[in-house]
C-alpha cells in the first residue's frame, strides 16, 4: 500500500489506526480537490536540540476553485518528566466559496490511561444572528448525537480548554472530553485505552468526519462575492489565532524557537 501523506508513528495501535483511517478517508473524498504537499522536508520531520522531541507538520492546499482551502496533518512526540506526550492533529479548512464549517480534530495523549479528545465542526457564521446556519449544519445533521454518545461513556468526562479563544470559536456540539481508563485507583494500561479508542472513540470520530465530508459535498451554500469577504475575515482570524494560540505558544517551549519559526513560516506559506 502506498504511504499516506501523513502518518502517526508514536501512537498506540488503536490511536494510529484511528488517525490514519481518518486521513485516508479525507484523502479519498477530497483528494481530487487538493494539491500535492509542498511542505518543506525540515517541517515534515523535525526534532528538538536534545532529541527528546520530534514531530511532523504536513499541509495540502486546495486547488484553485476548490471547496477546500487546505488540510493539515501533524503529530508531536515529546518525552517529558511525567511521561511521553503525543499530540496528533487533523485540520480541514474550507474555502470562502462555500459556508461549510471547518474540521478540527486533536488527539492528545499524556499517559497510557489519559486522553484528551477535541473534535468539532467550527462554525463560520454567528449562530445567534443566523440561527438557520445552526439548524442546517448542526441540528438537521444530528451532530449532537455523537457528542451525547461519548458523554455517556463511563471513561469520559468534560474537558475545558484553558484557552478562552478555543472555547469561543467551537460550536455547541463540540466534543471536548478527557478519556481516562484509571479505575478504582489502578492505573490504566495501553490495552485498556486502546479498547476504549477502538470501541467508543473511533465510531464517534468517524461519524463526525463523515458528516463534515457530506456537508462539503451537499450542504455547503455557494457564497456570493459580497458574502465571501465576511467568511474570509473570520477564516483568517481563525488561522492567525490558531497559529498564535497553538503553534507559536507551544512549539518554542517543546522544540526551541528555530524549529517553531520554521514550522509557523511553513504553515503561513502553505495557507
Amino acid at each position: 500500500m502506498q504511504d499516506q501523506w501523513v502518518e502517526f508513528p508514536h501512537l498506540s495501535l488503536a490511536g494510529r489506526s484511528l488517525m490514519e483511517g481518518i486521513v485516508s478517508t479525507v484523502e479519498t473524498q477530497l483528494g481530487s480537490q487538493l494539491n500535492p504537499s509542498y511542505t518543506p522536508a525540515d517541517v515534515r520531520s523535525f526534532k528538538n536540540a536534545d532529541g527528546s522531541g520530534e514531530g511532523s507538520v504536513n499541509i495540502k492546499s486546495g486547488k484553485e476553485g476548490s471547496k477546500v482551502d487546505f488540510v493539515l496533518g501533524s503529530w508531536l512526540h515529546c518525552k517529558l518528566p511525567f511521561g511521553a506526550l503525543n499530540i496528533a492533529t487533523i485540520i480541514g479548512m474550507v474555502s470562502h466559496l462555500t459556508d461549510t464549517p471547518h474540521l478540527l480534530f486533536e488527539f492528545i495523549q499524556s499517559s497510557p490511561s489519559s486522553l484528551v479528545l477535541v473534535l468539532d465542526l467550527l462554525p463560520r457564521k454567528d449562530l445567534v444572528l443566523e440561527p438557520e446556519y445552526l439548524q442546517w449544519f448542526y441540528e438537521d445533521t444530528k451532530l449532537d448525537i455523537p457528542r451525547q454518545t461519548l458523554e455517556k461513556a463511563p471513561e469520559a468526562q468534560p474537558y475545558v480548554s484553558s484557552s478562552l479563544y478555543v472555547r469561543s470559536v467551537v460550536s455547541p456540539t463540540a466534543i471536548l472530553f478527557k478519556i481516562s481508563t484509571e479505575s478504582q485507583g489502578n492505573e490504566g494500561t495501553v490495552d485498556s485505552m486502546d479498547k476504549v479508542v477502538k470501541d467508543t472513540v473511533e465510531p464517534v470520530v468517524k461519524e463526525v468526519v463523515g458528516i463534515w465530508l457530506e456537508a462539503i459535498s451537499t450542504r455547503g451554500r455557494s457564497m456570493q462575492e459580497h458574502e465571501q469577504g465576511l467568511l474570509l475575515r473570520r477564516d483568517n482570524m481563525i488561522k492567525t489565532k490558531g497559529v498564535e494560540v497553538d503553534l507559536s505558544s507551544n512549539m518554542p517551549r517543546l522544540f526551541g524557537q528555530d524549529v517553531a519559526d520554521r514550522v509557523v513560516a511553513a504553515f503561513r506559506k502553505g495557507i
